[in-house]
């Protein structure tokens, strides 16, 4: 469902997140918090990504505990390179950390140290409602916000909370206008795949049958590949084949060695290379038929969002494809990954590809994947 506002929280102030939450979409203001509204099976880190960068607002409930939160800086500085709207809702009476000023130097936050909370949220509905109407940072124009009667409350999780004046609308923090931090920021905002990292390896794949569930399990000796760039806000396919004889288009010893290459290059951050495994047009993940243009500007935002990866290949199993001349090479990877802010992730994918041999050698003509990041850290 959209969303108006990202609520930017520390889980220490969980409580008063929901109930900043629960105050803006019962006026209609429809609000995105972690862990509530995060998907089931997808990436923590690219949720949170997506999230932000589809709000037309961000609301950071500040307080002792997200002063010091890396998780919450992390959005707060994604939340500035995408130009939103920032509203503080100060709940403790602290200063910002040195990195927190740099982002939330705007002359007025809305005050809410003074018990009880309930007290100030009537002014944050209020504020929110002024702002959302207005354009956004960057330009855009911003539509009003869904009618109460349209209202549907997201999923359980934790929410945030955050006010703003009742009068005058809410200031913005705008990020510096310096192009080399913009550019930083750019590229941490790519990094959308900490978690999902394993997503981008394969970013070349996608599955155009329909899969059936498989059930996801943490196996931390089972190996992943890397993460997308930017993931759509589409579900993720399950993966499931049927067993099938062994295939005639290449054996198993091929389709380990196959698979092997295709992970060092992805290491070494060889786009050239990558691309060479596949055929003019994918089959790619939820995105459908992909030809190579798309695929390699995926891959080049992934190799400047993760610098560093680390593939370690499991099991590699080869069944007859769809087709005489198709094979399913099916395996399992674990990855090691740290993005351009140095945060790193960890996890393995469960990964199908449909390959075909041409006159230069195998190529991909399907790909799809599961995804299994391990924990996330606590925020």
């Amino acid at each position: 469902m959209a969303h108006d506002v990202f609520i930017s929280h520390s889980s220490d102030n969980r409580p008063t997140a929901n109930a900043v939450c629960a105050a803006l979409e019962s006026a209609g203001i429809r609000c995105w918090m972690a862990p509530r509204d995060v998907m089931p099976g997808r990436s923590y880190s690219g949720e949170i990504t997506r999230a932000i960068q589809q709000s037309r607002a961000f609301i950071l409930i500040f307080s002792q505990h997200s002063n010091n939160s890396e998780q919450v800086l992390r959005e707060v500085q994604l939340a500035a390179n995408s130009r939103l709207h920032i509203v503080q809702f100060r709940i403790d009476a602290v200063s910002p950390s040195d990195d927190l000023e740099y982002y939330l130097s705007g002359p007025h936050w809305l005050d809410a140290v003074t018990p009880p909370l309930e007290n100030h949220l009537g002014r944050l509905k209020d504020s929110m409602k002024a702002l959302l109407s207005l354009p956004r940072a960057d330009g855009e124009s911003a539509t009003s916000p869904a009618p109460p009667t349209a209202t549907v409350p997201p999923p359980p999780p934790a929410q945030r909370i955050v006010s703003a004046p009742t009068a005058p609308p809410v200031s913005v923090a705008k990020p510096s206008t310096n192009t080399g931090k913009w550019i930083a920021l750019g590229i941490a905002a790519l990094f959308v795949l900490a978690a999902v990292v394993v997503l981008a390896a394969f970013i070349f794949l996608r599955s155009t049958k329909p899969l059936a569930p498989a059930p996801i399990t943490t196996a931390p000796t089972i190996s992943a590949a890397p993460s997308p760039a930017q993931m759509p806000p589409s579900p993720v396919p399950q993966l499931s084949v049927a067993p099938k004889s062994a295939s005639s288009v290449l054996t198993t010893e091929e389709a380990e060695l196959y698979v092997k290459e295709f992970n060092r290059d992805m290491e070494r951050g060889d786009l050239k290379a990558t691309l060479g495994y596949l055929d003019d047009t994918v089959d790619y993940y939820a995105f459908g038929p992909k030809d190579k243009s798309f695929i390699a500007e995926q891959m080049r935002q992934y190799f400047l969002a993760v610098p560093v990866r680390a593939f370690s290949v499991g099991e590699v199993k080869v069944q007859a494809g769809p087709k005489p001349d198709v094979a399913t090479i099916i395996f399992e990877t674990r990855y090691s990954v740290r993005d351009a802010l140095g945060t790193p992730a960890s996890g393995r994918t469960r990964t199908e590809w449909d390959v075909v041999r041409r006159a230069d050698g195998l190529k991909i003509i399907r790909t799809n994947w599961i995804t299994y990041p391990d924990a996330t850290p606590s925020r």
